[in-house]
């Protein structure tokens, strides 16, 4: 039982950190802007490589 609250803990505390890293006032706008970037640029990379996969 201790090690599933150990787990539940970090996984909040990880929560917590990721929120206050993207909605800290100061830059959050930017981070937020950047991660949006990075995931169209996954996922066109994604869709090119299923349209050369033939899938």
């Amino acid at each position: 039982m201790f090690k599933f609250r150990l787990t539940r803990l970090l996984m909040w505390m990880g929560a917590a950190a990721a929120m206050t890293y993207y909605f800290d006032p100061e830059l959050g706008e930017r981070r937020r802007k950047d991660l949006r970037k990075r995931m169209d640029k996954m996922r066109k990379f994604g869709q090119k490589a299923r349209l050369q996969a033939g899938l």
